[in-house]
């Protein structure tokens, strides 16, 4: 640590300095401030744009000429999406500074790449910021409270489902955040170990999950055990691996089984989607709401009915889509002229975005939009895929593996998720994506 703290301050200018730092502090500021954290981001943005208007200095991104196409084809699209919008004035600040996350990316690439030991800076601050936001969810487990104040949340009447918010306070994110960071952690962790210690990497998976299951954040979970899934193939000892994974999930299922989170992640979601109906006499006034549901459904009714809204909006906005962030207002307009009818009842739900990454880039940066990222999305599980097909991995195959895994989890399709141009969510997917350049560049030349 102290020879890094030397490197840091000898061999690094100024400017390099404040770039370490404002980056060094994302992870956490996203667990407790995601103005701080945008702020950082921006400032970090802002000094790469220096480093390049000033130096003129692109040797450091001679290899990214794809990536870096790609990114400016969907930037494109998005000022595109805005020039035709209706709604420019809502749309502006998200579509036109968009670019920043992308830099983002690009300054901790270009860090990995100038200084050899800030690899293990990124991952001190990764592992860190990801630490504390765990190690204050379990302080809120046990005694009620963050070390913020905060208390659990409980809604259903305010009594009945009791969840894990640690410093977010009143916004269901937690879960989101532990399980979009976790493949990132895990990739750092293993990039620094020649030997595998699998025992520890299941801890850190262990650990993440607990509180990932008591955020009672359905999506996090199901992305929880893609992970689990996936994290398999990789493992050097597999019934280990499965066998603890295994053991905690059945004593937290046991440990809450007649509790109201155990009824939201089974009972709550197998009537959403219609599969079954209530038979329980002792369910709350809000489940009883969802009963008369018979359909097989799209997650719920309620997301069903946000997807076709933006099917909708897609339909009449093909190419360019609305805008960014013009869910809502396209979504009133639309409904005063609607009147077409579904076998399904579906209905238009006005939101601030249907909750669905591809639903929303089709309905609001429209058809060549929704290619760009599917393709992105289609090729990295490719190449996951022939990861897990090699016989003899590698270090490098894996810490690229679960890099890879980061991406799918961030635009799986068919799941439910936050807002794709979310500053929140933005800064959640361009974050790892700076090593993920780095790792692919490395994995394509070895």
């Amino acid at each position: 640590m102290n020879q890094l703290l030397d490197n840091f301050k000898k061999r690094t200018d100024l400017n390099d300095k404040i770039l370490i730092l404002c980056i060094s502090f994302v992870p956490l500021s996203l667990a407790i401030s995601i103005f701080v954290a945008d702020f950082l981001a921006s400032i970090a943005s802002i000094i790469l744009i220096f480093f390049l208007l000033t130096k003129k200095n692109i040797i450091f991104f001679k290899n990214l000429k794809k990536e870096i196409i790609f990114f400016f084809v969907l930037y494109f699209l998005i000022l595109l999406s805005l020039i035709f919008s209706n709604y420019k004035e809502d749309s502006f600040l998200a579509s036109f500074f968009y670019f920043r996350y992308f830099l983002l990316s690009l300054a901790i690439y270009y860090l990995l790449k100038k200084y050899d030991f800030y690899l293990k800076i990124l991952f001190y601050s990764v592992l860190i910021g990801t630490s504390i936001v765990v190690f204050d969810a379990y302080i809120q487990q046990i005694f009620g409270y963050n070390t913020f104040g905060y208390p659990k949340i409980g809604t259903l009447q305010r009594d009945s489902l009791i969840y894990l918010t640690g410093f977010f306070d009143e916004e269901k994110k937690l879960g989101s955040y532990l399980v979009r960071f976790l493949p990132l952690v895990l990739s750092l962790f293993i990039f620094f170990k020649t030997k595998r210690k699998t025992f520890i990497e299941s801890i850190i998976l262990i650990l993440a999950g607990i509180v990932i299951f008591f955020s009672s954040e359905r999506t996090a979970l199901f992305l929880l055990f893609i992970i689990y899934f996936f994290y398999f193939f990789i493992s050097n000892h597999k019934i280990f691996f499965l066998t603890t994974i295994l053991v905690s999930f059945i004593i937290l299922f046991n440990y809450s089984a007649n509790s109201e989170l155990t009824k939201k992640y089974i009972d709550f979601t197998l009537h959403q989607t219609g599969l079954i109906n209530f038979i329980k006499k002792d369910i709350t006034e809000e489940y009883k709401a969802f009963e008369k549901n018979s359909l097989l459904r799209y997650y719920s009714e309620e997301h069903e009915n946000l997807s076709y809204t933006g099917l909708i909006i897609f339909q009449n906005n093909y190419f360019l889509g609305s805008g960014v962030k013009t869910f809502y207002n396209e979504c009133e307009n639309i409904k005063k002229k609607f009147i077409k009818k579904t076998k399904r009842n579906n209905k238009l739900i006005c939101s601030t975005h249907p909750h669905n990454t591809y639903i929303q880039i089709l309905s609001e940066i429209g058809i060549f939009g929704f290619i760009l990222i599917a393709y992105f999305f289609i090729k990295v599980l490719i190449n996951n895929i022939k990861i897990i097909l090699k016989k003899n991995k590698s270090n490098l195959d894996n810490v690229y593996f679960l890099l890879n895994l980061n991406i799918v989890i961030n635009i799986m399709p068919l799941i439910p998720s936050g807002s794709f141009f979310n500053n929140w969510m933005s800064l959640i997917i361009f974050f790892p994506l700076g090593f993920w350049l780095y790792i692919n560049e490395k994995y394509h030349q070895k």
